[in-house]
């Protein structure tokens, strides 16, 4: 064998994994592109950033960032931040590295970069877990580095949902593995920093029900969220300003369809706001229904738990309830874009829908950071929802087939005993 060849091929351990030379180059490659890929961006200023983490800066510059914890934001114009605890926490820790990142709006793209790479990191592992490929799990690490939701969340856009999503990641991560203390943890983290955490969820249920999760360890999740009020608290912020963070922002938007290509954007504009929080209160009853009936059929059918059909699972179920809520925002299906990728390694088809959703919501990432001329959604709705359906079919083929299996062994089983 050649030099080369000898070279490329020896092995390093790292991370738990035995990765070939030319994976840890090829890594190395790539983390350090994927950052030239956001830098580029820095300098992009989007309206989140003017209208929220700009100003969050200028009022932490006045109070301190202690002081800044301490504020109630709904009884106080000292402070206007409108999210959970925790990203201030971070908001106020960045802003003590305001004298060597002087920009606050580097400032604020560089948190979001350095998880970018977390989360890149726990694709890797995430990929090694169903695969136990060392390459195939490189290529995990590509993924959290050039797909270009992530890479305009971060690096485009100031925005952080990277983070919960991580947790997320961290969540699915454990339950592949079996660790069920860990997935509630996880969980836990990524909700106390965005309740689209939420959406996952009902998959955890799901295993649950299958015998795959231990749900006494759900109190993990209030716990974690609760104990990250307490520093907050003892800054002196009031616990009713704590625990309405969300219920305040629920109260924030009447729109049906937040630039998001769902089933809302079928609907006019021009109804009155009691008409369209109507509606909204109907679609999310509809929805707990819909998962309802998901719940009772999983539970009800026999089939073997894989842990392709727990990624299937988390693709379609968060992408159905993104599509089906009202007031979704063009970043709530961040999660499941990111793991339709995974599913995507899996063939063609796969690959194609995965395609598909990063296409949609690029799109509608374009037409808000960049003014893109997109006028109309409701011809991505219908294409998302035929995407949807796609996964939604692959799903029930996993147990169907497993069924037909299931029956077969069944009959050649009572054939053989009849013949002996």
């Amino acid at each position: 064998m050649r030099l080369f060849d000898n070279i490329m091929r020896s092995k390093l351990k790292l991370f738990g994994i035995t990765f070939e030379f030319i994976d840890v180059l090829f890594a190395v490659v790539i983390l350090t592109l994927g950052l030239f890929a956001r830098t580029y961006l820095f300098n992009i200023e989007s309206g989140d950033f003017q209208t929220a983490f700009s100003d969050w800066q200028k009022e932490i510059d006045v109070e301190g960032a202690w002081g800044y914890l301490g504020i109630d934001p709904f009884n106080s114009d000292r402070s206007s931040f409108d999210q959970n605890i925790m990203m201030q926490y971070l908001v106020c820790i960045i802003s003590l590295f305001s004298g060597l990142i002087p920009n606050d709006l580097y400032l604020v793209k560089t948190l979001s970069v350095i998880v970018d790479y977390i989360a890149a990191f726990v694709l890797m592992k995430i990929v090694f877990e169903m695969t136990h490929d060392s390459h195939k799990s490189v290529i995990g690490l590509a993924l959290g580095m050039m797909l270009p939701t992530i890479v305009m969340n971060s690096g485009a856009w100031a925005q952080n949902d990277i983070i919960y999503t991580t947790f997320i990641l961290l969540s699915f991560l454990s339950l592949l593995k079996g660790k069920d203390l860990q997935v509630f943890i996880f969980a836990g983290f990524a909700y106390a920093f965005k309740q689209q955490a939420l959406f996952f969820i009902p998959v955890l249920i799901f295993m649950w029900l299958k015998n795959k999760l231990k749900i006494r360890y759900i109190l993990a999740m209030p716990v974690v969220y609760f104990l990250g009020l307490i520093p907050a608290r003892l800054a002196g912020r009031p616990w009713a300003s704590l625990l309405n963070v969300y219920s305040y922002q629920q109260g924030q938007f009447s729109r049906l369809s937040l630039n998001y290509p769902n089933i809302y954007t079928v609907l006019t504009s021009d109804m009155t706001t009691n008409m369209r929080r109507m509606l909204a209160g109907t679609g999310t009853v509809i929805v707990v229904m819909m998962l309802g009936v998901m719940a009772l059929y999983i539970y009800t059918t026999n089939f073997k738990v894989t842990r392709m059909f727990m990624l299937t699972l988390s693709v379609f179920t968060i992408e159905l309830v993104v599509y089906c809520l009202p007031c979704m925002h063009e970043r709530y299906g961040f999660v499941a874009e990111i793991l339709a990728f995974i599913y995507g390694m899996y063939g063609m088809k796969r690959l194609c829908v995965a395609i598909g959703f990063e296409v949609i919501a690029m799109t509608t990432y374009s037409r808000y950071l960049f003014g893109s001329t997109v006028a109309y959604l409701y011809p991505f709705a219908g294409l998302l929802l035929v995407l949807i359906c796609v996964v939604g079919y692959d799903l029930y083929q996993q147990m169907h087939g497993q069924i037909v299996e299931d029956i077969e062994d069944t009959k050649n089983k009572h054939m053989q005993e009849v013949m002996e």
